[in-house]
């Protein structure tokens, strides 16, 4: 299924998104990068709900998300 205009913009900020929270670059974001970039926005979580978040989109189960 192609993405529209739209949809393939709200992609492309989203993976401007990723890239900046992946601060090692390492293609995938640990629960402390993103425990980080959510406090910058002024939403504090405990590292334990960033992880429960994490494990929700971890297809590999490496601990990390990765951009798919």
């Amino acid at each position: 299924m192609r993405m529209n205009e739209t949809d393939e913009k709200r992609a492309a900020v989203l993976r401007e998104w990723f890239d900046r929270v992946d601060s090692d670059k390492s293609g995938s974001i640990t629960a402390l990068q993103l425990k980080t970039a959510l406090a910058v926005g002024n939403l504090e979580f405990s590292l334990s709900v960033v992880q429960q978040m994490i494990r929700m989109y971890d297809f590999d189960r490496n601990g990390t998300m990765s951009f798919q």
